[in-house]
């Protein structure tokens, strides 16, 4: 039995205090400006989006469950707002967290090795999509003392709602546990 592929993303998610500080920003820039995109979307930071099937999803969550493993906590902070030329109003990553996060995408984005997955590039927690350039300004004026701190201790797999147009909460059983990575085998020569 052939299933339909389904799009997936996977995320870096705050603790639920951080998504209901981005989910109280976001009421005000609604209050501000009316609706816009990514006004219902959960806090997160996008590593990969990608497609699977039900086969291919089962291999890749255990791929991830393994490179999590590997992984460290890390402690990431937000402070101010930025923007993309795209319209895009985001918390702004400071540079340690810049880099430490930034690291860690990559290195899932590298084990992982999707075929045909969009890999986001820098680490950043949308608060806006798609806004007019006089939006994207009044949001940057809103927000310039905005603040978010976070342990990263888990990735979140999260699956595309046709329905709702937007990514649901699908399995966080992706923990950091600092294990150590198993020995490469060794070829004998006899």
């Amino acid at each position: 039995m052939i299933s339909n592929p389904s799009k997936y993303s996977i995320v870096i998610a705050p603790s639920q205090t951080g998504i209901d500080y981005v989910d109280h920003l976001k009421d005000e820039l609604n209050e501000a400006i009316g609706w816009y995109n990514s006004r219902n979307s959960k806090a997160h930071i996008t590593i990969s989006e990608f497609t699977a099937d039900e086969d291919e999803l089962v291999k890749m969550m255990a791929q991830l469950k393994e490179i999590a493993s590997y992984e460290n906590p890390i402690h990431l902070n937000f402070e101010g707002v930025s923007n993309y030329v795209n319209g895009a109003v985001f918390l702004k990553p400071d540079e340690v967290t810049k880099i430490e996060a930034g690291s860690l995408m990559r290195r899932i984005q590298k084990k992982l090795n999707i075929k045909n997955a969009y890999h986001s590039k820098e680490p950043h927690i949308s608060i806006g999509r798609k806004l007019s350039e006089e939006n994207v300004q009044i949001a940057l004026k809103m927000f310039t003392e905005a603040k978010l701190d976070f342990n990263c201790n888990h990735l979140v797999l999260r699956k595309f709602n046709p329905l709702k147009k937007q990514y649901d909460f699908f399995s966080d059983d992706f923990k950091f546990v600092g294990a150590e990575p198993k020995p490469a085998t060794q070829q004998s020569l006899f």
